[in-house]
């Protein structure tokens, strides 16, 4: 049952950041608006600790997604493992 109220509140806060933003404001530009200096250091990080490849491949398609898609994707996450514990999730 927890897993599934878990699940249920990052998709209220999926729907509530597609209704105030707008069904199409970027996930980077959400971020930039609250920390800039944070994306800025987590590319740097990523580039130069991890692979500078990374960076280009997969944040950046993922910073271009839609605000309101990474809860909807965490809370199918919790659904998802709710769904895989019968009569416990």
């Amino acid at each position: 049952m927890v897993l599934k109220t878990v699940a249920l509140l990052f998709f209220a806060s999926a729907l509530m950041l597609a209704l105030t933003l707008g069904a199409w404001w970027p996930l980077g530009a959400l971020l930039f608006r609250i920390n800039p200096a944070a994306l800025n250091s987590l590319q740097a990080g990523v580039q130069r600790y991890l692979f500078p490849e990374l960076w280009d491949g997969l944040f950046v398609p993922l910073l271009n997604t839609p605000a309101w898609v990474l809860p909807a994707l965490i809370g199918a996450c919790f659904l998802l493992a709710a769904s895989l514990r019968p009569g416990r999730g």
